[in-house]
């Protein structure tokens, strides 16, 4: 495909980029103590190299009412040396780069900052749980000057920009909004008090810093708060910060406590670009596009159509953070695709830990793990085919070992087949494509439908055996009546067999619960069928509504413990539970399957033995290592490792981080 607007150069008032691809602000939590380290400095160098245009660094606090935890600082002049640091390794290698200054209002945690947070009122927050004391006028001009104070800071120690933020529900958003804007001063009340406080900080940073130093602010598109702003309050704000002075606009989705999903697979890819047209219909300046624009195709179609003059891709660089050079070399399909899977990011920073990457082994590590040539050359035979076998074997290969992959089925890729099944996890099958390449272009030699034996192994006597043989689902530990339809969670995500009208799903684990989704939604509307019974006004919106929603299957989860989905990440865990309430499955927990037969699923509970009638019964009640091979052959080759699910069956950033560990080891 050709790229004609995608690596077209834009400027941003005086800043000349030399693309249109912009890494957005993601909070990493790799300073602790506020501090630029190499960490930082190798992580957003290693971007820069890869082709990016703009890099926004943060958030970096500007204050100590508003920062989150282990973030960056723009507090002192005692934080700018290490900036300096950073923005000269990341000019170095090509690309610009921008500090985004952030200040979170009542989304800070008290925790954090050793106080009671600060807000326009004292709404609660859902997102902290916690209630903020109102911002008296004299706070309010204090954090502006903090603004102004940062952003010199910023130009001093060699940023090319400053983005101030105004998105996801922080102190700026909530003074726009009326649910947490309930004062009655001039700072409250109509829209143009609500708005008078961001445009006083961009009226403050633009004096200290000189009208010729651009500035971004980062809006909802849309708040996706009842009762909140929609993207008309969005265009209506970004034309009053561009009479400010405001050079671009970087439009994202909602809040943090939106019940409306932003970045996990269930959003389309670029499903809130229409957010970005709304915004860009309303200014004269350049405008960027946000959330889920993982593919470079997509990206150059927006741009093409003229939704956004810039696009956003966050999570696509962690994942591959040589995205932009690789498109404009043409080698799309070297392009490691993020897979919106939350794990290594989102989840992390939700639990206050620093950002690693599901499927790149190196993301955050680049200080510490360097793939280098292999000072001896050695014969590498890798036993079984899914994510951590394949990402050792094409990683041993391009260092220079000689790497041959045995996989005992007719397909590479493992457990990923069944765990791109459910809706929103497509992407995930990218994961196989790029590594089947990948190893295809390293020279590794594949053999499909390779059972190993131990003698098949001492025969061809390598100097290293992997063994990441998987892990087997566990079979049904209950009495089973003959005749009885009783599937394996993974059979049924992979089409292998069709489940009746009852179904149950024995097991409320992140597997038990994505799979009574995924029949659940086989007994619903389409999405092909809903757009055109709405664009022939074929049905009223209620029924429309009950279509979406309703299945003709009946699914009950089953579980053992109290509570469901205990495995899932946090940041996707609310999304899940959300479907599970919106397609009417039934969950029983603190309940055990003690057997099933003719008339249904017996199951006990505290107070109670039950039977559920079923046509189906499905199992997802977890999986054991499948290590028995590795037993087999310890002491009778000369390297023998283990890897991914047949150490312990865990997600796929363990079985990557695992196998990149080992691939630069060997």
């Amino acid at each position: 495909m050709q790229y004609k607007y995608l690596f077209r150069p834009i400027k941003i008032g005086r800043m000349e980029l030399k693309n249109r691809i912009v890494m957005p602000a993601i909070h990493h939590a790799y300073t602790p103590d506020g501090f630029v380290n190499q960490r930082l400095v190798r992580y957003y160098a290693t971007r820069a190299a890869g082709g990016v245009g703009l890099i926004i660094v943060g958030g970096c606090a500007i204050d100590r009412l508003g920062p989150g935890p282990m973030m960056i600082s723009l507090q002192d002049d005692k934080f700018i040396p290490g900036l300096s640091e950073l923005t000269a390794a990341v000019h170095a290698a090509g690309a610009k780069i921008a500090a985004q200054l952030y200040q979170s209002g009542r989304y800070a945690h008290s925790m954090v900052i050793g106080q009671q947070p600060a807000a326009p009122s004292p709404v609660a927050s859902r997102f902290t749980g916690e209630t903020p004391r109102e911002m008296t006028k004299e706070d309010i001009a204090n954090v502006i000057e903090s603004y102004a104070a940062a952003a010199d800071r910023a130009k001093r120690a060699g940023f090319d920009a400053v983005e101030v933020i105004a998105s996801a529900g922080y102190l700026i958003c909530q003074f726009l909004s009326p649910l947490t804007n309930l004062r009655t001063d001039e700072y409250g009340g109509s829209w143009e008090n609500r708005c008078r406080f961001g445009i006083e900080v961009v009226r403050a940073i633009k004096e200290r810093v000189g009208a010729d130093y651009p500035i971004l602010v980062r809006i909802s598109g849309n708040d996706f708060m009842p009762g909140s702003n929609t993207n008309k309050e969005a265009a209506a704000f970004a034309r009053e910060l561009e009479k400010a002075g405001v050079d671009c606009i970087n439009v994202t989705g909602g809040w943090h406590e939106t019940r409306v999903p932003q970045v996990t697979g269930e959003l389309p890819p670029g499903g809130f670009s229409y957010l970005a047209a709304g915004v860009k219909r309303a200014v004269s300046i350049p405008v960027i596009a946000s959330n889920r624009i993982n593919d470079p195709r997509l990206a150059e179609q927006l741009l093409c159509m003229g939704v956004a003059d810039l696009v956003n891709m966050g999570r696509p660089l962690i994942a591959d953070p040589d995205l932009p050079r690789k498109v404009q070399e043409g080698r799309e399909r070297e392009v490691r695709k993020c897979i919106a899977c939350n794990q290594g990011c989102m989840d992390r920073v939700f639990s206050m830990q620093d950002v690693r990457c599901a499927v790149n082994g190196l993301a955050g590590r680049e200080h510490e793990m360097e793939v280098k040539p292999a000072q001896e050359s050695k014969s590498v035979l890798v036993i079984g085919g899914g994510p951590a076998g394949m990402e050792v074997a094409a990683l041993a290969a391009e260092r220079g070992h000689r790497v041959v992959l045995w996989e005992k089925s007719h397909r590479l890729g493992g457990q990923v087949h069944y765990a791109a099944k459910p809706p929103g996890k497509a992407d995930f099958l990218s994961l196989v494509d790029y590594q089947s390449h990948r190893l295809q272009k390293a020279g590794v030699t594949v053999v499909l439908n390779k059972a190993a034996t131990v003698e098949e192994v001492l025969a061809i006597a390598p100097d290293v055996v992997v063994v990441a043989t998987g892990a087997k689902p566990i079979a049904a530990p209950f009495p089973v009546d003959e005749g009885v339809c009783v599937l394996q969670a993974n059979d049924v995500l992979d089409g292998a067999a069709c489940a009746g009208r009852r179904v149950v799903v024995v097991g409320g684990g992140a597997v038990g619960c994505e799979t009574a989704i995924f029949l659940a939604e086989q007994g619903t509307i389409s999405a092909e069928t809903l757009k055109f019974l709405v664009v022939h006004q074929a049905e009223e919106p209620a029924v429309l509504q009950q279509l979406l929603n309703q299945s003709v299957r009946e699914v009950t989860i089953v579980e053992m413990l109290k509570g469901i989905g205990r495995d899932i990440g946090i940041s996707t865990r609310w999304g899940v539970m959300k479907q599970i309430k919106r397609l009417g499955i039934k969950v029983l927990d603190q309940s055990k399957v003690v057997g099933v037969s003719v008339a249904g699923v017996q199951i006990e509970t505290a107070e109670q033995l039950i039977t559920l009638p079923a046509d189906t019964v499905v199992l997802a009640l977890g999986a054991r290592a499948e290590d028995s091979l590795y037993e087999s052959l310890q002491g009778k080759v000369k390297e023998l490792y283990l890897i991914g699910d047949a150490v312990k069956p865990r997600k796929i950033t363990e079985a990557i981080a695992e196998a990149c560990e080992l691939g630069i080891k060997l």
